[in-house]
């Protein structure tokens, strides 16, 4: 354990500094308040109680500029709100202002196009020297290249930096706001305690992280406002352009152009807090979570998660503020968070969650549940309180004034913390029991693989190559195979990432997915290596983007293109629309090489358009003179209309982002469009109607038709920011039943409708597709996990390039198919609760796993009379399913023509399904259907039960949604014929 030096705050010290001030302002105890800001903060608070010195005032300069004197009116001015272009104007102001204790940054764009920014604030010596400052930072973050003597030094010197976000949930209003606020202040206040934050932390500040929502929600406000009282209001119908709430859960993903800036960022400069800022807790939730916190934390994190709550709650209720209190909110879990980037580089992730900042005045009356004194709520919320944009504002800014000065008073605390998780990450890899981890290069996904090797990377994990074979344990490791050392300092987010997770249905219900492990995501395979001689391995670093082997071998004009389930194969067949594909409907030999069903087919091939693709995309084709005998079906390019509902746009956008990244053109049009576009088969060969919240009742209602005018979503001279990415003169109304009909009929007359999650229940609810029923099993308990996929059907084209016989899928909960009988006592049988809270209240949950199933890719199939290849039996998880499935046929009594086909289903033995996550009381899944091709009329429609666009984390089932897309018209493909007398 290193040594730390007190930090002594000398006058003689601060006297010296201030005669250097670049900000002409006078001392401390001389400084002019700004009277009237100061007299308009009193004027909009609402409750005395909800402030404290640090914020019932405002300094003046004559160089800086204040809130007021920018835009014209105070932090925290009822009915007012500020658009993101504007404070970030306001905050280069300062910087221009204060040159010497500011500096002003852009740190990305937005998909459209906008903004993202960052402001540094320290004192003169840390601004001057700023490029140090983060050259220490990076020194003390690697261990391996700093020494302990020099990490000694540094730990003494060095200025740890605060960063502080806001704003990624658009209509949590109020800490962009409060940030103006506090920039001045860190920049112009002269007092004691700002002087030593400004002296002891570099401050980093970015207001507004979802900028393209910020100004939607901005303009949604005043659009609201200018419109007539009882008239009815405009939902805040778009954040960013693909999700919603949904932008703080792709920290693993790392799709949206906010978390790869972020990343960006953090790996630049190296903070050791990230503290994000949010609303929706009653007065002010300081976080550590109530647990279970993610296995992979170092525990250090957790005792510094509670050392800032605590130190919060502390300081707060000295000065007689309530309702601050920490613990009996969230979990700590999942790492899909945006502040969890923090804590996969071994830095502080936290967030607040405050009293919304309206900005409208208004009454708060939580209920006593929110009111009760407890051992995490000492000081709790009263039970009726005025509440305005002033109180959020005080509250937040001083809790944060309070962290930053504990930060600064335990500056080498946090330090040597930082220091000391980067060695003990290191450490770990050497000592063991995982050294590392293998991808395989060429893989059956070999081009997932490369993409997921750029992912990892650019979320700063360093990517070594083999030079030459060698064998780790029991692992043949390839000479170009890629390997991720265990002994790295971000070693962290390789076990967040890797690990399997266990969560214990006697713990709090999750807050978000209980299972995410990568490999399993994206169906991969990833070994983790458990000798420590590959760390002695010659290996190279991985210093650009990779990309798979790929290109054409042999010579002839026929070419094809292998399908490996690789969704860049998606993008290759779309690239070249207008060339003539097919797809092989089984398996067959030529050019010396085994193709499996899916195979693309390309007569009279133009290799020298070709191959520069395939070689980009990483796909490994063949070119022969003739071609292979075997039967095939066109891969027609189909025209895809793409639906969302206005009731709300928040899950979608997954699915639009891999169609967009992966080259598939779509028309984009709203549920409403179902009942007013005509012929909908006309226009379209397929439909995408991705999940909505809701059941079939309300997808068919959509927003609901009040009196009054009408409630567009348009864009105007006024209210630029709406009308994106889509827009209607009404957003009321939805399908209705006439839409649902018109969709049914685009089916009937030959369309193909993909549905997933709970749109899969639209057409089974009101009982078009014959024997498809949806069930609730009672007390099923499977929240965002990841459980066994059994491929009942392997000749269907759903499942071209799978070449397996299981895989794994993303399910959460709902919804549960039945297609084709089944036992309906295992699906409404009674079963047992989670238990009871009480005296007998289960503490230490964890205690007691679940029990998780095995699966390796890597292995031979899984088989469906029990277990996989010459090991013994365990259960009977396989195709063969439960009552009806009869190899993808079922549903008795419907006539043969309409029976669903069932693709995929979940193992009949409950102890095969879970892989990881959590599951409960699952009798009720047993060999219920994952994926159902049901045909309807000329048509089909596809219900996913399972979601394969989760997010962007399962691109291990991208392929299948895929799949549904390039083969909608030959469908039945590979269908077994009826059985003799069928009816």
């Amino acid at each position: 354990m290193m040594s730390r030096s007190p930090l002594i705050a000398r006058r003689s010290a601060l006297a010296a500094l201030a005669a250097v001030l670049l900000v002409p302002v006078a001392s401390a105890a001389q400084q002019k308040q700004d009277d009237e800001y100061t007299r308009k903060i009193k004027e909009y608070l609402q409750d005395p109680r909800i402030s404290t010195e640090l914020v019932d005032h405002l300094p003046a300069s004559s160089t800086v500029p204040t809130p007021l004197k920018f835009f014209g009116k105070i932090v925290g001015t009822p009915g007012e709100l500020s658009y993101a272009k504007d404070m970030n104007r306001y905050l280069e102001a300062i910087a221009k202002a204060a040159p010497g204790r500011a500096r002003f940054f852009t740190i990305g764009k937005t998909e459209e196009g906008r903004d993202m920014v960052l402001l540094a604030i320290g004192d003169e010596a840390t601004i001057r020297n700023l490029d140090k400052a983060k050259a220490d930072a990076a020194a003390l973050s690697d261990p391996r290249a700093t020494s302990e003597e020099r990490a000694r030094e540094l730990i003494k010197t060095a200025k740890p930096m605060y960063w502080i976000t806001s704003g990624i949930h658009s209509p949590e209003k109020g800490g962009p706001e409060m940030l103006m606020e506090l920039s001045y202040r860190l920049v112009v206040e002269e007092t004691p305690f700002i002087q030593n934050i400004r002296k002891n932390v570099l401050t980093l500040i970015t207001p507004v992280i979802e900028v393209d929502g910020h100004e939607k929600m901005v303009d949604n406000y005043y659009y609201n406002k200018a419109r007539a009282a009882g008239t009815g209001s405009l939902p805040l119908m778009y954040w960013g352009k693909y999700v919603q709430h949904d932008n703080n859960r792709d920290g693993m993903g790392q799709f949206l152009a906010l978390t790869r800036n972020v990343t960006k960022t953090f790996l630049d400069w190296h903070p050791i807090m990230l503290h994000d800022l949010h609303e929706a807790q009653t007065y002010l939730y300081s976080s550590t979570g109530s647990g279970p916190y993610n296995n992979e934390l170092d525990p250090i994190t957790v005792g510094e998660w509670w050392q800032f709550a605590e130190n919060d709650v502390v300081e707060m209720t000295k000065r007689g503020v309530p309702g601050v209190w920490t613990y009996g909110f969230y979990d700590g879990w999942v790492p899909n968070y945006m502040f969890f980037i923090a804590h996969e580089h071994n830095a502080i992730g936290r967030f607040y969650e405050v009293q919304s900042y309206g900005p409208d005045n208004y009454v708060v009356t939580p209920p006593a549940t929110t009111t009760s004194k407890e051992w995490f709520r000492p000081n709790p919320p009263l039970p009726r309180i005025n509440w305005g944009p002033r109180n959020n504002t005080n509250i937040q800014e001083s809790a944060i004034l309070f962290s930053l000065q504990h930060m600064a008073k335990n500056r080498e605390l946090y330090l040597e913390n930082f220091w000391l998780k980067g060695k003990r990450a290191i450490a770990k890899g050497k000592d063991g029991p995982t050294y590392g981890w293998v991808i395989p290069a060429d893989q059956r996904h070999k081009a997932n693989a490369a993409d997921a090797i750029n992912d990892l990377r650019a979320q700063g994990l360093e990517v070594h190559v083999a030079q030459s074979a060698f064998k780790s344990g029991t692992v043949d490791v390839k000479a170009g195979d890629y390997i991720v050392r265990g002994d790295q300092p971000y070693r962290t987010l390789a076990d967040m990432y890797f690990s399997l997770q266990n969560f214990a249905p006697g713990n709090p219900s999750p807050y978000d997915d209980t299972g995410w492990t990568f490999q399993l995501m994206r169906n991969l395979v990833i070994t983790p290596l458990a000798d420590k001689n590959v760390l002695d391995q010659k290996m190279a670093l991985v210093t650009a983007p990779v990309r798979a082997a790929g290109g054409i071998a042999g010579s002839g004009s026929t070419v094809i293109v292998e399908n490996g389930g690789d969704n860049n194969l998606t993008a290759f067949r779309f690239k070249f629309k207008n060339v003539k594909m097919a797809a092989a409907e089984d398996g067959f030999d030529a050019g010396g090489h085994h193709f499996g069903a899916g195979a693309f087919i390309i007569e009279n091939a133009d290799r020298a358009a070709l191959e520069p693709a395939l070689k980009e995309l990483g796909l490994s084709a063949w070119a022969v003179a003739n071609a292979p005998s075997v039967k095939t079906h066109d891969l027609d390019i189909p025209r895809i209309g793409y639906a969302h509902s206005w009731n709300r746009t928040q899950d979608e956008g997954w699915v639009r982002a891999a169609l967009d990244t992966y080259g598939v053109p779509y028309t984009y049009f709203g549920d409403k469009e179902f009942k007013t576009m005509g012929n909908l088969r006309e226009k379209f060969d397929v439909i995408i109607y991705p999940h909505v919240s809701g059941n079939a009742q309300s997808m068919v209602s959509g927003v609901p038709m009040t009196p009054g005018p009408a409630i567009p979503y348009k864009k105007s001279e006024k209210f630029p920011a709406l009308g994106y990415p889509d827009s209607t003169d009404d957003i009321r109304g939805g399908m209705g039943i006439e839409g649902l009909m018109n969709l049914y009929h685009f089916v009937q007359d030959g369309g193909t409708l993909i549905t997933e999650g709970a749109t899969a229940t639209l057409f089974p609810e009101y009982n078009l597709t014959p024997g498809v029923t949806v069930e609730n099993p009672a007390g099923l308990f499977a929240r965002g996990t990841i459980l066994r996929g059994i491929i009942a059907d392997a000749k269907s084209p759903l499942v071209y390039g799978i070449g397996a016989t299981q895989i794994p899928v993303y399910f959460s909960q709902a919804p549960v198919l039945n297609a084709g009988g089944g036992d309906l006592a295992a699906a409404f049988g009674g079963f047992g609760g989670r238990g009871a809270p009480g005296i007998s209240q289960n503490i230490t949950p964890n205690a007691t796993p679940l029990r998780l199933s095995p699966f390796d890719a890597s292995a031979e199939p899984f088989s469906p009379d029990g277990g996989r290849g010459g090991r013994s039996g365990r259960g009977g998880a396989g195709a063969g399913g439960g009552a009806g499935f009869g190899g993808g046929r079922g549903g008795f009594g419907t006539p043969v023509g309409e029976r669903p086909r069932v693709i995929m289903h979940f193992p009949s033995n409950t102890a095969d399904m879970l892989l990881s996550g959590t599951l409960a009381n699952a009798d009720g899944l047993s060999s219920r259907a994952q994926l159902v091709d049901s045909p309807v009329g000329k048509g089909h429609v596809v219900m996913f039960a399972f979601r394969p666009f989760w997010r962007w984390q399962t691109q291990g089932t991208y392929a299948i949604g895929f799949n549904a897309i390039m083969n909608w018209n030959d469908l039945d493909a590979g269908k077994p014929a009826p059985a003799p007398g069928g009816n």
